[in-house]
């Protein structure tokens, strides 16, 4: 997930955040809940861009690991 998006994810949570204070604030249960629910969805969105790095990160990982051994194992019958 891009940097953009996670911004975008954030600016959805801290909305959310502003929408519930409002809705509390007013006693409109209706625009606090769906502060609520902005809320939930920008955390979402954010694990969501955090696991997608890291699934990434793991992938960089296994193909250096697996470079390096091929890079290994070809030296071996050159010899």
């Amino acid at each position: 997930m891009s940097l953009k998006d996670k911004a975008e994810a954030n600016a959805e949570r801290i909305v959310g955040e502003v929408e519930e204070k409002v809705g509390d604030a007013t006693g409109n249960e209706r625009i606090a809940d769906q502060g609520r629910e902005h809320q939930a969805e920008g955390r979402l969105k954010e694990a969501a861009a955090d696991a997608k790095e890291a699934v990434a990160d793991t992938v960089d990982k296994v193909k250096a690991a697996a470079k390096d051994a091929a890079d290994k194992a070809g030296g071996l019958f050159k010899k």
